[in-house]
């Protein structure tokens, strides 16, 4: 009797249970059905906005491509053009080279030329003599010629020399004309004559007449001779005025060579000078009295 009330009992429970189980069954799945929806509306959110930021990272890597696309052709541009202004500086850097090649030619040629006018230009002046100290108006109404004879008769007194072997081709005072509106020419002295011999060994007669006698006075006035050089090779054979100066009062041997070049005997030993300077440093280093004693 025990057994079958107890298997009624069970029996009567089950079904209970199992509704309640069900119905729990059922519960749990709608909830699971609910947050699953939930889950799947987050992921389709998430992929719409990745996908957005995909479209914009794609339309910025397109924008970056075309970008990249226009520099790439603008440096392509910009080498093209590199090369090119490369290339013209080279070229002209060869034609610079070539025009300093061909302006030093040209340098050395026109000082070349120059000093071969220079030289033209002193040789056609070689029978040339110029007379300073001859006072204005000493002519009195004769021409320059005759008062240069005049005058070298007197330089050539007590000597076998003949002023009739000697021919001068022309003589004038130089500037030709007398300023009359210039200052007094007091402090200048008056203007030189410039003698032109027919012959140089003429020339030379006379440079070398008045070397022999070193003063020489004609008419109460002081007459110098000079050679007839240009106004450059002047300058240059000026520079030595002072040293020929020292070596007068010292009594030593001296002679100016063409163009500017100074010979002095110093001692026992002649030396060569192209230097002013360095001709006096050797004058003044020579002393007489030590050599007498």
């Amino acid at each position: 009797m025990s057994k079958t009330k107890n298997s009624r009992t069970r029996n009567t429970a089950g079904p209970k249970i199992n509704n309640l189980l069900s119905s729990r069954s059922r519960a749990k799945s709608s909830g699971m059905a609910g947050s699953n929806a939930e889950i799947l509306n987050e992921i389709r959110s998430m992929n719409q906005a990745l996908q957005q930021k995909m479209q914009k990272v794609g339309d910025d890597v397109t924008m970056i491509k075309n970008n990249l696309d226009s520099l790439t052709s603008d440096v392509a541009k910009l080498g093209s053009r590199t090369s090119k202004a490369e290339a013209r500086i080279c070229q002209l850097v060869d034609e610079n080279s070539r025009l300093a090649n061909l302006t030093q030619n040209m340098d050395s040629k026109i000082t070349l030329l120059e000093a071969r006018l220079e030289y033209q230009e002193n040789y056609s002046r070689r029978k040339n003599i110029r007379i300073k100290g001859v006072p204005e108006a000493t002519e009195n109404g004769q021409n320059v010629t005759e008062c240069v004879k005049e005058l070298l008769r007197s330089l050539f007194s007590g000597t076998p020399e003949n002023m009739d072997n000697i021919a001068i081709e022309r003589a004038h005072r130089i500037p030709t004309a007398l300023r009359r509106d210039l200052p007094d020419r007091g402090n200048t002295g008056p203007r030189h004559i410039l003698v032109r011999f027919l012959k140089f060994t003429d020339r030379e007669k006379v440079r070398l007449r008045a070397r022999e006698l070193r003063s020489f006075q004609w008419n109460g006035a002081k007459v110098d001779f000079f050679p007839d050089f240009t106004k450059e090779v002047e300058n240059k054979r000026n520079k030595f005025t002072e040293v020929r100066c020292i070596c007068m009062k010292r009594g030593l041997q001296y002679s100016m060579q063409y163009l500017a070049v100074f010979w002095v005997t110093v001692g026992e030993k002649r030396h060569r000078f192209e230097d002013a300077a360095e001709a006096k440093r050797c004058v003044d280093n020579h002393h007489p009295a030590e050599e007498a004693e």
